[in-house]
């Protein structure tokens, strides 16, 4: 991914204020575990989208590039706001071998959690990837990439390769 634009901001803002609004005005209980479910689809998703190539790479590319188009298009005709872009490039930090793996274990669980949700937590995982595959850009070089970098490093290479 070469650059990141507001619209792709613009729709992980939109869905994590949405999720955090309906949580805080609609719950009865504000239990911080039901937040489980997006919390962790949001970090496999930015996690995945840290992928240079590959098909995992790849797609996040595509998918993300597409919503950005949306959410770009929603602040042009929704609200008259000019097309930003950003020039520099946004390659916000890879993903180590160690730290893909830990990735890859993040998307595994993401699919068994999928698969064996019931409705509530199935929709909060939907709502989750396109978050964390939107925010990504913006959140994952400071925190998350350099974060499953390190777990990698800790518990795969120092344990088994050192």
């Amino acid at each position: 991914m070469k650059t990141v634009t507001l619209g792709m901001f613009t729709v992980g803002f939109l869905i994590l204020v949405g999720r955090m609004s309906v949580f805080y005005f609609k719950s009865k209980t504000r239990n911080w575990a039901d937040l489980w479910p997006f919390g962790l689809s949001a970090t496999a998703f930015a996690a995945a989208g840290a992928c240079v190539g590959g098909v995992i790479g790849t797609i996040t590319t595509w998918a993300r590039n597409g919503v950005g188009k949306g959410g770009d298009l929603a602040l042009e005709k929704g609200t008259g706001a000019s097309h930003v872009q950003i020039s520099r490039p946004a390659e916000f930090g890879t993903l180590s071998p160690f730290g893909a793996v830990i990735m890859l274990g993040l998307i595994v669980v993401f699919v068994v959690l999928y698969k064996s949700a019931k409705k509530k937590p199935k929709r909060e995982l939907t709502w989750g990837a396109p978050c964390g595959l939107t925010l990504g850009p913006f959140l994952g070089a400071v925190t998350l990439t350099p974060l499953i970098n390190w777990i990698g490093h800790i518990s795969i290479e120092q344990t088994f390769f050192s």
